[in-house]
């Protein structure tokens, strides 16, 4: 078995265990009170960084009993331990991102309070520090139950992550322009760090010309990711005979001269700076630091740049959709809302939004 299988398999092994277990199998820790609020505060929220640390630490400590994630997180190689082992454990089983480690360590060595200042929430850093505190200071026997009890905890969010039903759009009278202002307020609302915008737009867009020979790419992948560092052109993009044609750049928070200067040298690289390119988002409010802008377009350095309100955008495509579209592509962002690793919140929004048709 070589070093990925084997991560998987502990942490798969450690879920499968932990799901047989009650609470009060971890009472016997003598400080059984305070590890149960630090792992609160350090798996019971939004951020999944900071579980990821933790249980990429534990795995490390695993494949080499004499590492120290407080004095050398990097040392166990936590991009390979978690993007190639611990995520396929945790996918569909346990909230995670693809590297979330390294959203909230990368290129840290030392976990201390000096890391966990300045993070965000600070509650969930200084927890990881803490935790991962008591795991090294243990005795065997008591580090074990308290990994244990660390995957305990991660399904018991799981489990209220899971019970959170999510709304079904009914296909009431509900005009388009109704759902329209819906999905707007949805994702202004509810953005998730920027996916549901992308989200609702890239499935607009693919219904818009799904009888069409352009496809629409790039609504699917991270948004975590720049444009120069994932070689893409841009968040979503028309393509015509595998040729990027149309660009959008999709975002619902301000836009300053850095932000199109990426854009220009992400399309540089991939010899695109040929193309227009177009912002969707919110009018005026996302614009207002871009000097010289006119008509909602402008010229910088040479390369132009076209600005569309996100909520017009998405009145004017649902209007060109039919209501099977439209029906379809809710059931299809329900679907998405309700896989395990959207936040707790865009659950809870959605269903606000869309439970009082």
């Amino acid at each position: 078995m070589n070093r990925n299988e084997k991560v998987k398999q502990f942490v798969t092994n450690k879920l499968n265990y932990v799901e047989t277990l009650e609470e009060s199998h971890f009472a016997l820790l003598e400080k059984f009170n305070i590890f149960k609020n630090i792992l609160h505060d350090l798996i019971f929220v939004k951020s999944m960084g900071f579980r990821g640390v933790v249980a990429t630490a534990i795995v490390g400590k695993y494949l080499n009993p004499n590492y120290n994630p407080l004095t050398d997180f990097y040392a166990c190689n936590p991009r390979a331990i978690f993007e190639n082992g611990i995520f396929y454990a945790f996918e569909n089983r346990v909230p995670c991102g693809k590297s979330d480690p390294l959203n909230v360590a990368k290129n840290v060595h030392e976990l201390n309070e000096a890391w966990a200042r300045g993070k965000r929430p600070g509650s969930a850093a200084r927890a990881a520090v803490e935790y991962l505190r008591y795991i090294q200071n243990a005795t065997n026997s008591e580090r074990e139950l308290l990994i244990d009890f660390f995957f305990f905890k991660l399904v018991e969010y799981s489990k209220t992550i899971k019970s959170i039903g999510i709304v079904k759009y009914s296909g009431s009278s509900n005009s388009n322009q109704a759902i329209a202002d819906k999905l707007s307020k949805f994702i202004l609302e509810y953005p998730e760090n920027g996916a549901m915008p992308q989200i609702v737009i890239h499935k607009l867009l693919t219904y818009l010309f799904e009888n069409s020979q352009l496809k629409v790419i790039g609504g699917d992948s991270s948004v975590f990711s720049t444009n120069t560092t994932s070689k893409k052109p841009a968040d979503i993009w028309i393509e015509s005979s595998t040729i990027p044609t149309i660009l959008f750049e999709i975002t619902v928070k301000k836009i300053d001269c850095k932000r199109l200067d990426d854009c220009i040298n992400s399309l540089s690289s991939l010899n695109l700076l040929d193309r227009q390119i177009t912002f969707i988002c919110r009018i005026p409010e996302d614009i207002a630091q871009i000097p010289n802008i006119n008509n909602n377009s402008v010229i910088y350095k040479s390369k132009p740049f076209d600005f569309i309100d996100i909520r017009s955008f998405i009145r004017i495509v649902c209007s060109l959709l039919t209501g099977g579209q439209l029906q379809s592509l809710l059931n299809e962002v329900r679907s998405i809302i309700e896989h395990i690793t959207r936040h707790e919140k865009t659950k809870n929004g959605w269903n606000k939004i869309w439970g009082n048709e």
